[in-house]
């Protein structure tokens, strides 16, 4: 994959190739059974799916923003057993393809903090583990901060520590409550759902709107209302953050950009007269 651009306005965005990884399809679709999900996707001998780790650049005026990082350079051959990435491809490699370095990056935005859009916010430093964008601000919701520093035996393994907490401890780490303005017309909002703190991210340049649902809609195919994944922690909330945002989506011809989709990243929501959702690549 390479990275592939857009535009809204001045304000280029840019859904970042920062690797793919095999994931348990039955994971990723909870209750839908495989004979449905395995004719939507193609699937491995080990009923896994392929995914993107796709983090959102944007670059509007003088800013570099990055939302999420993938997961970065800090890793064990176990990690990399589990999750089978290719540890050369990360979302710096990314950034260097755009013609960026870690430094020249302003803001990243944490949209929740697993370990695949998380774990590339810090790196090993000569003194340890070490913030990997030196000149940024981190944002993080503050429900999530609490929530991924007090985790559940059910979330427990999906943190990471290491990952977020020398942020803090580096002064660059900013806390944000239900909605946030973070400038040149990009805001954040918490749509809870797939963790307790999980956000969206929106682009409004004035003449139209975009936003990057991370896992909320981590694929094309969880558009669908009722496809919800098994790591979804309050399915219930994913039902109703995601109806609200696709209709509006859709309503209003939203560009929007997915994290996790192999098949493209970059499309747009349709709704049919039953009110359906679907997402059309942008080529389309």
């Amino acid at each position: 994959m390479a990275n592939v651009k857009t535009r809204l306005g001045d304000t280029e965005l840019v859904s970042l190739d920062a690797g793919r990884f095999p994931y348990d399809g039955g994971a990723m679709f909870g209750g839908v059974p495989k004979v449905i999900w395995g004719n939507l996707t193609p699937v491995d001998e080990f009923n896994r799916i392929i995914l993107t780790l796709s983090p959102l650049l944007i670059r509007s005026g003088s800013r570099s923003i990055v939302v999420d990082v993938g997961y970065g350079s800090r890793h064990t051959e176990k990690d990399l057993k589990i999750w089978g990435f290719d540890p050369a491809i990360t979302v710096v490699t990314a950034l260097a393809a755009e013609g960026l370095r870690p430094s020249d990056i302003d803001t990243v935005i944490l949209t929740h903090l697993h370990a695949d859009h998380a774990a590339g916010s810090t790196s090993d430093g000569e003194n340890g583990v070490e913030p990997a964008f030196p000149n940024a601000r981190y944002i993080a919701n503050e429900v999530e901060w609490e929530a991924a520093n007090n985790p559940d035996a059910r979330s427990a393994a999906a943190y990471r520590p290491d990952d977020f907490v020398p942020l803090e401890r580096a002064g660059l780490l900013d806390f944000v409550g239900d909605s946030h303005d973070v400038g040149d017309g990009v805001s954040v909002g918490r749509t809870g759902g797939h963790t307790a703190g999980h956000m969206a991210v929106y682009v409004d340049t004035g003449a139209r709107k975009a936003v990057y649902p991370a896992d909320l809609v981590p694929t094309r195919h969880h558009v669908r209302v009722p496809y919800i994944a098994g790591v979804d922690l309050f399915p219930l909330e994913v039902i109703e953050s995601k109806k609200k945002m696709l209709t509006q989506a859709a309503a209003e011809d939203w560009v929007v950009i997915l994290d996790h989709d192999v098949a493209g990243n970059i499309g747009r929501i349709v709704q049919d007269g039953k009110g359906r959702f679907a997402f059309r690549d942008a080529e389309a």
